[in-house]
């Protein structure tokens, strides 16, 4: 798959601060990639790096195999972005400011009315398509500014904190149309300080910490590659609990069990096929198993754990 986002050594300096130090990261086309980490750790910095709007002390960014800031011009036509807070102008209707937009990106004259009213459809905002756009609410402006970031049908969208200020309803509306976009063929690179945010919903994701990246790759990878041992949770019918908590105590890899009714938790130490048996173990001895799996790490978890240099 091809990487569609380039960073390579990006380092940015603000005087006496290194915002990003010595970032180098690959992100494949159709990704939803999330940049996670507190306030401070370099996401924002980094994000605008990305498209252009800060020149980085040292390294490169390429997006679509253009160098952003060697070639800024030829670059725009491949990057949508959206900022963290953004201006609107409340005194267009709504396909008046994406009719502008789309004249500032040179799109062809004869193709803009139809792209409107598809971008317009994309981001659902048809009932509101002559509003005047100091009407809109809150998410709904966040939806027309990402139709404008998408009006040039950008191959990359760069979003930081797009979901800031919004209700539950409409964070759940912002992850759709962002999921429908990369459906479309859409790479987003999305940043948020509030991890449950992108739980479920990114692709991939990347740690940062103090202008470092910490940790990138899927979540399964991070977990992976952090975790010593699996944490399971075992339930079951009709069985007594100290026969199944003798049962697997007797079991070298598992450690930490804690039993309590007719639920279990223990830690395990051992392979997917070891797991499996386990299982199958559990069933031959006449234990009427309810639910037998993994507890999977949030993103919460993980980045708690490396931000922390804790080890399970």
């Amino acid at each position: 798959m091809t990487d569609v986002i380039k960073m390579t050594t990006l380092r940015k300096e603000f005087e006496d601060l290194v915002a990003v130090q010595g970032l180098d990261l690959s992100i494949p086309e159709g990704e939803i990639y999330g940049l996670i980490g507190p306030n401070g750790a370099g996401k924002t910095t980094t994000i605008r790096m990305a498209c252009g709007l800060l020149e980085p002390t040292d390294g490169h960014v390429t997006v679509a195999d253009v160098d952003v800031h060697q070639d800024p011009e030829r670059a725009q036509q491949f990057i949508g972005y959206l900022s963290d807070f953004f201006s609107v102008y409340e005194d267009l209707k709504v396909w008046e400011y994406l009719d502008f937009f789309a004249h500032a990106y040179k799109m062809p004259e004869a193709e803009i009315p139809a792209r409107i009213d598809e971008v317009i459809r994309q981001v659902e905002l048809e009932v509101k398509r002559d509003a005047m756009i100091k009407g809109l609410s809150r998410g709904m402006k966040q939806r027309l500014g990402i139709a404008r970031a998408i009006i040039h049908k950008p191959r990359v969208l760069l979003l930081d904190e797009p979901a800031s200020g919004l209700d539950p309803k409409a964070r759940l509306d912002l992850r759709n149309l962002l999921s429908s976009l990369r459906d479309a063929g859409t790479t987003v690179l999305i940043s948020s300080h509030i991890l449950t945010e992108l739980e479920g919903f990114c692709t991939s994701i990347g740690l940062m910490e103090k202008g470092q990246m910490i940790r990138s790759g899927t979540i399964a990878e991070i977990s992976a590659a952090e975790s010593t041992f699996r944490v399971v949770r075992l339930s079951w019918v009709g069985e007594g609990a100290a026969n199944v908590g003798a049962k697997l105590q007797g079991i070298p890899q598992v450690s930490g069990l804690m039993v309590q009714g007719a639920q279990a938790v223990f830690k395990f130490s051992g392979s997917e096929e070891e797991l499996a048996n386990i299982l199958a173990g559990l069933v031959a001895a006449g234990v009427r198993v309810v639910s037998f799996g993994e507890v999977k790490q949030t993103v919460e978890d993980l980045y708690l754990k490396l931000s922390h240099n804790e080890v399970m």
